[in-house]
């Protein structure tokens, strides 16, 4: 089932649902008006966190085998927020304790 995104003209209270199918705008949650209207929003996407945390790990390994850690540290920052993995997480405060520690000894 698909996740729509609206908004509504009364009061601009922006809220997501859950639809059979595209039909009628539903009432606004906060208001009950029914002048709402869809946003163009990007698709949700789901990976599967076994496979996503491999990849991650990799390309984090290949930005610091690039001698680019703030990229590394970017990059692990923005999947751990995706990918809600405890592993992944680990990768990114890692990479913190890190360059934490790198920062304190220059």
């Amino acid at each position: 089932m698909p996740i729509y995104e609206y908004e509504c003209n009364k009061c601009g209270a922006v809220f997501e649902i859950i639809l059979l199918k595209d039909g009628n705008p539903p009432p606004c949650p906060t208001c009950g008006s029914h002048r709402t209207r869809k946003l163009i929003a990007a698709p949700a996407i789901h990976i599967k966190e076994d496979h996503a945390t491999a990849r991650i790990e990799k390309r984090v390994k290949d930005y610091l085998k690039d001698g680019k850690v703030s990229d590394a540290v970017r990059f692990a920052d923005k999947a751990a927020s995706m990918v809600k993995s405890d592993q992944v997480k680990r990768i990114a405060d890692k990479l913190h304790e890190k360059t934490d520690k790198i920062r304190k000894s220059i």
